[in-house]
């Protein structure tokens, strides 16, 4: 290359380095081709004038324009000021002369400016060190303001400053070089600048090793960082930068600490032995973290706070001497597939409101516990692995809830889970097993849900319920337990439902102590020990179990114990069915007890049990056993096929005969076989134990009231097994298990017929065969009546059932009063059904007028039944019978299946037999009215039918308000998900739906939501029926969270669960008392709203401003919840904190809005202080800091003040008369009548009562409230001056008679004087 210069020395390696040549020469490489070559010239600078220039600057001045430049230093220190690198130039120390050499190139400076700077292209620094010596707090030793400069194999030290600064959109590279001791940061990256750190060691700096700012990026890969004052790696900002493959270590702080929004990317770098976290990840950071190792840390492994997020996968963390993973605050971090082990602090503890999910993890070998939680941390925790731990393997502590499923918890030494304090956790398909204590612990107040889990071969059982634990057990499969299965003990009251529950060695359930728990539908099997054992004072109710192959006893009651038990199956036991001892009492009801190896009940010691309806078969040792002191009530009980002797007593013949004398032995054994079969099969067919779970007491109004009336049905009809059959079909009918009810009832009768094991010879089997087949003839016509609409085959059945009972009981003789009461019952059905049938134009061999004929038929005979002691409630049936016959007609006629004819009085037949069935049914209402209430299950078929004809006759206005009060009485008296009660809906809600359809113009086959019908509604203060239109399914469906939360559903929910908040808040202040269920309710729409609003909020302004909206209505439904003494999952304390917080942040979003919205806030919150002062009244909460009287009069003076300034802003911006403005004077009027009392807040009254009766009407509620409150306290006034008055007459001493005294206030009512705030 004959154009380079004399000096140029072998530096062709460098040509590559620059991307843009300045000057070039043409080389002559082959025929044709030319290859730009650049211009390179170097230099050498050195001490003792035998080199081309005395000191760097010198060197980079003399640069050519356009030339690429290579300056060689020799060994020295050279005090260059600032050296401001050039384009082009590389600066290398000279061979021999590197930064560990003897005489290395040392570039320094002194003033406050750096010892390099660079803002250039292309330019290189080797082998030299870059140091600075003051003064103290300069800017930085190395600068980089822009370009790509490149130091490799160089040591930058600032004893007084940050070593290496990088700022601008620079995108330097560091290789191979050393950044220790400096005063400030090893390296720090700023503003938009994009480094490239590899290969190089950074270590022994004042502040972080590494710093990220601004939207800094960048690459750091293959480091060294290490002994470093604060973090190793710290990044802030948004920065975004990739650490790969370094050593983060021996920090005298934490590791990566990261902050704010950064969003870095570190992937396979091995942290560890920094004195506090490996990685702290805090702020609203978002970084992904991946395959790293981060182990032997002198605190935490890995720490997730404030807001934070992040996703964490597939790194080891390990030995730590705090916990593992640690997250606190409202952090939501991901995790996934990493191994958290052996750390001695825990492996994985949350805390506060931290929340996430955590997937596939194996938390291994931890101390304490493997899964830590506490706060109110609500996490996911999804298929990990928590084995080994020397303590528990998940603690869930003071109110923290989380979920856990399909997680392997498995050789922990403490108990596999413990639930403490108040924690709610819910656990579903996990695995629990091989503990060393206890698999699932649940103690104090905890409670929780846990379903679908398998739990075996934990040594201390496999499940203990202490305290006062009141969960739910659904669905578990439990087995192997060396101590046993369940262990209930102290004051719980948890539910166990639907669990498998097998092969444990003590009991499969013990219910010790106080405990009263309810056990329905579970599988209690090959145990060891015995199946059910409660002691010690224990209750409980036990329903639908199967409780088999026990070694001892299949049910052991003893020691005072007082449990019920409830058509439960024990069978096939190596000793006794059911074993009572000591002083046990109780009552076993409609128990199936067979095949068990000794008695099938024995009554030992003092036992007093209560046993009836139950059927005990092949006892070997005899069908029920009694010691000499036992004794108990024996009634109904079915007792055959057992050993030599039905019942054995150990005492004389007569209590043998006092004892069989209530029961008997002549069942036929091939009927109780088929039952049992049929018991076992509705428990372990799929789904079946649901079935039998769901059945519900008829009236809900007690608990007991539902078996009370099975048992009570039992005694009326007699003891053998076709009756208690008989029992267990009512039972399921009126629970609205009709197709179950009936398959059971087909069973049962295949035993009566002809076809039979025996004849129908007798009465007594007529009678049976009659009251089945009535009984199947009530149970189709509800069944078909809880239908959406009538099935032709199911009234077909059912009328031909109450032909065949009518017929039994007219041949029956002779016939006795009960006799003579069944056949008019089956001409009732019988009447009723063929009505029904003919209404639907017939069925099967009957066509509509052959029903009509037989229903008319079945009608006159039951009026000649009628005499003269005939009382009025049964009169009443047979004309709610003839009502029903004549709307048949009527709608048959209507439909074409009768013929219509006009009538003397110019109407048509169809509408004379409406008129005349109206006029039946309102006198059957006034006759049942008197007989049963109007809250009655006779009663509400009078107001069905009212209602209906109400419609047809006079308009849906006018049935509007049957319907209503016919879904009131069903939904108390049957329960809301009973058939007759949906269907009861159904009806209202489209009738609703209808009439806004009217309201709107909109036509009737305009589809309506449901929740534009509840608006309609409120507007007009119909607030219960807005409430019952968001109950239907459009509506609740509307109401249910959507799963993806960018929807234009998930903004409708917001939107509906918005207006709930509201609707619900102003029924609330409406009533003459706050209801707390609705409180809860409208609670829960306001946290649903704000959560959706929360998310969208920076989308459009629209949502902004119901973001706020949704601030408020949470701020005052809460407040009013910590005034009725907390509600749902929410404490008095945890409502008022979060009612605080909601309204601190609409009053920090308001500041700038106008006066009338700032009003707002200012008015909830003083109600916040009014609700927390009757709080505190009522003693929900409690004052710390000063006496309970002096907290509430603060109180009560910050929301007089409160109100005073909402009032002035409202009147200024409304004036007096607004509906805004009157809630300022409502809550005015009561705070004055609180601290001044009654004379001072009459006046506010008497404003607010004019002001509603002008503005919103005399009926209106909230008018009525107000004149409600007005009068009360007129009235008190009232009293205590002609109290007073009295005195004086009397000759006593003058007493006052303002409306201040003290006669007054004491006198002033506090029930209806209630004030209804926070609309």
């Amino acid at each position: 290359c004959t154009c380079a210069p004399e000096k140029r020395g072998d530096i062709m390696e460098d040509v590559e380095m620059v991307d843009a040549p300045s000057a070039a020469s043409a080389l002559q490489v082959g025929e044709g081709a030319m290859v730009e070559v650049e211009e390179l010239l170097e230099v050498t600078v050195g001490r003792d004038g035998l080199f081309d220039f005395p000191s760097v600057s010198a060197a980079l001045s003399s640069q050519p324009q356009g030339t690429r430049f290579r300056i060689i230093v020799s060994g020295g220190v050279y005090d260059e000021g600032v050296l401001d690198m050039r384009e082009g130039v590389h600066i290398a120390a000279r061979e021999g002369c590197g930064p560990a050499s003897e005489n290395p190139v040392v570039l320094t400076a002194r003033a406050d400016h750096p010892a390099f700077c660079s803002r250039v292209d292309g330019a290189k620094v080797s082998g030299v060190r870059i140091e600075h010596h003051g003064p103290f707090g300069s800017m930085a030793c190395v600068v980089v303001e822009a370009g790509n400069i490149l130091l490799e194999n160089c040591v930058v030290t600032g004893s007084v400053s940050v070593g290496v600064l990088i700022c601008g959109y620079s995108t330097p590279a560091l290789h191979t070089c050393e950044v220790q001791g400096c005063c400030g940061d090893g390296i720090k990256i700023a503003d938009s600048a994009k480094p490239t750190v590899s290969n190089s060691r950074v270590h022994n700096n004042d502040g972080f090793g590494i710093f990220c700012t601004g939207s800094s990026a960048g690459t750091f890969t293959s480091n060294d960082i290490y002994a470093n004052s604060n973090a190793g790696v710290a990044a802030r900002g948004t920065c975004s930068g990739l650490f790969q493959g370094n050593l983060v270590h021996d920090g005298k702080q934490g590791g990566f600490w990261l902050e704010e929004k950064a969003k870095c990317d570190l992937i396979a770098n091995d942290i560890y032995m920094n004195q506090k976290s490996g990685i702290q990840v805090g702020g609203h950071s978002d970084p992904t973290v991946m395959k790293n190792i981060v182990r032997d840390g002198l605190k935490g492994g890995i720490v997730v706070h404030d807001q934070a997020s992040g996703s964490f996968l597939q790194n080891e963390i390990l030995r730590n001497t705090m916990a593992g993973v640690g997250g606190t605050d409202s952090a939501c971090p991901l995790f996934h597939s990493n191994i958290i082990t052996d750390g001695k602090g825990g492996g994985i503890v949350l805390h506060e409101n931290c929340g996430g999910v955590f997937e596939k993890n194996q938390v291994i070998r931890n101390s304490h516990a493997g899964i830590g939680l506490k706060g109110n941390s609500n996490a996911l925790f999804d298929g990990n692995l928590i084995s080994d731990g020397s303590g528990y393997g998940v603690w869930v502590q003071e109110t923290a809830r989380s979920t856990l499923q399909n997680n392997v918890i498995e050789r922990n030494v403490r108990a596999g889970v413990v639930v403490t304090d108040t924690a709610t956790p819910t656990l579903s398909q996990n695995i629990i097993r091989d503990g060393k204590h206890a698999g699932l612990l649940i103690r104090h107040n905890a409670k929780g849900k846990f379903r679908q889990n398998t739990l075996s071969h934990n040594v201390h059982g496999n499940i203990v319920l202490l305290e006062q634990v009141s969960s739910e057990l659904v669905a578990n499969i439990i087995s192997h337990g060396p101590l046993g299965g369940i262990i209930i003990r102290g004051s719980t009251t948890v539910t166990v439902r639907g669990n498998t529950i097998c092969h444990n060695d003590g009991a499969n359930i013990a219910v010790l102590d106080n405990s009263d728990p309810i056990c329905d539908g579970n599988v209690l099997t090959n145990g060891a020990g015995r199946g059910l054992v409660v002691m010690d004072k224990a209750k409980g109710t036990y329903r639908f179990n199967m409780i088999r192959n026990s070694e001892l006893a299949g049910v052991y009651v003893g020691r005072n114990s007082c449990p019920e038990l409830i058509a439960n199956c024990i069978c096939d036991g190596k000793a006794a069915g059911i074993l009572l001892e000591d002083d046990a009492t109780g009552i076993f009801t409609h128990n199936i007890v067979c095949a068990n190896l000794n008695e099938g009940v024995a009554v030992h010691g003092r036992a007093r049990p209560k046993m009836e309806c139950n059927v005990v078969l092949q006892g070997g040792h005899g069908g029920i056993w009694l010691d000499e002191n036992a004794g108990g009530k024996f009634r109904g009980n079915v007792v055959e096929d057992s050993g030599s002797n039905a019942y054995r007593c150990g005492t004389t013949t007569a209590n043998e005969w006092r004892l069989a004398e209530r029961n008997t032995n002549t069942a036929p054994a091939a009927l109780t076989e088929s039952l049992a079969e049929w018991a076992d099969e509705k428990l372990r067919a799929p789904g079946g134990n649901k079935k039998v779970v769901l059945v519900q007491n008829p009236d809900s109004s007690t608990a007991e009231r539902g078996v009370a009336m099975a048992t009570q049905c039992s005694e009326l009809l007699g003891l053998d097994p076709a009756r208690s059959c008989m029992v267990v079909a009512r039972f399921l009918g009126d629970a609205g298990q009709f197709e179950d009810a009936e398959d059971l009832i087909k069973r049962t009768r295949g035993f009566l017929d002809d076809s039979g094991p025996f004849q129908m010879g007798t009465a007594a089997r007529r009678q049976q065969w009659g009251d089945m087949s009535l009984h199947c003839a009530e149970l189709l016509n509800k069944w078909a009546a809880s239908s959406s609409e009538y099935s032709k085959d199911l009234m077909t059945r059912a009328a031909e059932y109450a032909r065949d009972a009518a017929g039994v009981f007219a041949s029956i003789q002779p016939q006795d009063a009960s006799t003579v009461d069944s056949f008019a019952s089956s001409l009732y059905w019988c009447a009723l059904n063929f009505a029904t049938l003919c209404r639907l134009g017939g069925g099967g061999q009957w066509t509509a007028e052959a029903a009509c004929e037989a229903a008319v038929e079945a009608v006159e005979v039951a009026h000649r039944m009628v005499s003269e002691t005939t009382p009025p409630h049964r009169i009443a049936e047979l004309l709610f019978v003839q009502g029903v016959l004549g709307f048949c007609r009527a709608q048959s006629i209507a439909a074409g299946h009768l013929p219509d004819q006009v009538m003397d009085s110019g109407q048509t037949l169809q509408k004379e037999l409406l008129i005349d069935s109206l006029r039946l049914f309102e006198t059957a209402y006034q006759h049942w009215c008197e007989a049963y209430g109007e809250r009655s299950l006779q009663t509400v078929k009078a107001i069905t039918m009212i209602g209906v004809l109400q419609k047809e006759l006079n308009g849906e206005e006018a049935g509007l308000e049957w319907n209503r009060k016919e879904l009131r009485i069903r939904e108390e008296l049957q329960g809301e998900v009973h058939p007759r009660t949906q269907q009861a809906r159904r009806t209202f809600t489209s009738m609703i739906d209808s009439k806004l359809s009217k309201q709107t113009g909109q036509s009737s086959s305009a589809e309506v939501s449901s929740a534009d019908v509840a608006h309609y509604l409120e507007e007009n203060k119909e607030f219960e029926d807005a409430d019952m239109g968001l109950r239907k399914p459009d509506t609740l469906s509307a109401l249910a969270s959507p799963k993806s939360k960018n929807s234009p559903e998930y903004i409708r929910w917001g939107k509906v669960s918005l207006y709930c908040a509201e609707l619900l808040n102003k029924w609330a202040a409406s009533s003459n008392e706050y209801s707390k269920d609705i409180m809860i309710r409208a609670a829960e729409h306001s946290v649903n709203a704000v959560e959706v609003f929360s998310n969208q909020m920076t989308e459009n302004q629209e949502y902004a401003t119901k973001y706020c909206s949704g601030l408020y209505w949470m701020g005052l439904n809460f407040a009013t919840l910590c005034r009725l003494g907390g509600g749902g999952k929410w404490t008095t304390q945890q409502a008022y904190d979060i009612a605080n917080s909601s309204l601190s942040d609409c009053e920090r979003l308001r500041q700038s809005s106008p006066d009338e919205t700032r009003a707002e806030v200012i008015f909830a919150q003083g109600v916040l202080c009014f609700c927390k002062a009757e709080a505190v009244i009522a003693g929900y909460l409690r004052s710390t800091k000063m006496d309970k009287e002096q907290l509430v009069e603060r109180k009560f003076m910050q929301a007089l003040q409160l109100f005073e300034q909402a009032n002035q802003l409202w009147t200024a911006v409304y004036g007096e008369k607004h509906l805004e403005t009157v809630k300022a004077i409502t809550m005015i009027g009561t705070l004055l009548h609180r601290l001044q009392g009654a004379q001072a807040g009459m006046e506010w009254f008497r404003k607010e009562l004019k002001i509603r009766e002008e503005l919103q009407g005399e009926m209106h509620p909230r008018t009525q409230q107000a004149r409600r409150m007005f009068t009360s306290l007129l009235d008190a006034k009232l009293q205590a001056e002609r109290k007073d008055q009295a005195d004086c007459n009397a000759g006593g001493a003058q007493r006052t008679t303002s409306g201040d005294s003290a006669a007054s206030d004491t006198q002033m009512p506090t029930d209806d004087a209630k004030p209804a705030h926070g609309s």
